[in-house]
């Protein structure tokens, strides 16, 4: 860990000055960071975010104690913004490292946040330290990327402090970057957000009839989201029950889900939302919750679908087993085992008892587990310890 040279005063133990450094997209690391950074300004603590465009959360429900801070990418015809987007942003956070006296810097998704806080942090005049939040792919995927690799382990061993959203990913994490040590866990967390009852029957109404269950998968249509074996759980548990299915998110795969849409008639059975900024209306009006990844680290859209007490059928990967109590607040299978989650999706549509129990079970669970309460008290503690830590 870097060894910082230049006097701290003295720390306190409540309000600190933060700035979060992350992607404005929807969903994933973006959706976290934001959601962080609103429930640390609740508590009173000064919070700063720095990102490319606007993130998407980041709206009028809570404003107090939050600044935001576009990245502006050089405009000059012999570079392209791209190429010079990390320097733009390691600027932008030394910058506002100075202006606002920031302590810690608390990057999303390594890359490239962790190199761009490792470099500002290192600049004259910035006495933050930095903690990254490994989120999964930043892991899972970009970690056996050799033209990343050696800078990665580099930046991350510079950070003054690591966390990870599952001891799964924690693992991974440090085997793969060679880190000094393993990333605390903290989980994700979901406050759950109310639907009014009369509003989800006027939604429900646009999608089924009575006597129909209604299936949600909500994703970024990439090929570890298996788009192919949500379509294939689908149709296996039509045969058996009268169901929709609603998909909802954008990305490189949703054509699969149109070419099969097509190839079976299901024009009427399948309705392909998009991108949607609130999913819990949706969420209020399913049965049943699809996520046949074959890789999660810790899934906010299983965490949400169980907030709601909707039963969650996913695969045995990452930190999903941190997530679900297999049996009691939803159902694991292998990746690719679409006949074992037809099964389980079957059984849950058909049999209220076990519906209930699985409902019941996972709103408890999240309501416990994994809340706002915990997750940012967490993060509280480690930014000072991380702070009171001795250079």
């Amino acid at each position: 860990m870097k060894n910082n040279k230049i006097g701290r005063r003295s720390r306190r133990t409540k309000q600190l000055k933060i700035a979060i450094v992350c992607f404005p997209t929807y969903g994933g690391s973006g959706a976290v960071a934001t959601d962080l950074g609103i429930e640390l300004a609740k508590r009173g603590h000064e919070v700063h975010f720095i990102a490319n465009d606007v993130l998407f959360r980041l709206d009028s429900a809570w404003q107090k104690n939050i600044t935001f801070h576009l990245v502006e990418e050089p405009d000059h015809p012999v570079l392209d913004g791209s190429s010079v987007y990390v320097l733009a942003l390691a600027n932008k956070i030394a910058e506002v490292c100075r202006r606002y006296d920031i302590d810690i810097i608390s990057t999303h998704y390594s890359i490239p946040h962790a190199a761009a806080a490792a470099l500002a942090r290192d600049m004259p005049g910035t006495k933050a330290k930095v903690v990254n939040t490994f989120h999964g792919t930043d892991v899972t995927q970009l970690s056996e990327n050799l033209n990343l690799k050696e800078l990665m382990r580099y930046s991350l061993n510079k950070c003054d402090g690591l966390t990870a959203v599952a001891h799964s990913l924690s693992r991974h994490a440090e085997e793969s970057y060679s880190l000094d040590k393993a990333p605390k866990v903290i989980h994700n967390w979901i406050e759950k957000q109310e639907y009014p009852a009369a509003q989800a029957k006027e939604l429900r109404d646009l999608f089924a009839n009575r006597n129909e269950k209604i299936i949600t998968h909500i994703s970024n249509f990439r090929e570890v989201k298996r788009i192919q074996d949500v379509m294939a759980i689908f149709l296996g548990i039509r045969k058996k029950v009268k169901v929709k299915l609603l998909l909802i998110g954008d990305g490189p795969e949703q054509r699969i889900a149109h070419r099969l849409i097509t190839k079976h008639r299901l024009i009427n059975e399948v309705h392909v939302l998009g991108l949607q900024t609130n999913v819990s209306r949706i969420l209020s009006i399913s049965d049943l919750f699809l996520l046949p990844s074959s890789s999660e680290a810790f899934s906010l859209a299983a965490l949400e679908a169980m907030s709601f007490g909707v039963p969650v059928v996913a695969t045995n990967v990452g930190g999903m087993p941190e997530m679900i109590e297999h049996g009691e607040s939803g159902f694991l299978s292998e990746v690719g085992d679409t006949k074992s989650m037809i099964e389980h999706g079957i059984k849950l549509l058909t049999d209220q008892d076990l519906h209930d129990k699985v409902s019941a079970n996972s709103e408890r669970r999240v309501a416990k587990e994994f809340n706002a309460k915990l997750a940012i008290k967490q993060y509280e503690d480690y930014f000072e310890e991380v702070l009171n830590a001795k250079d």
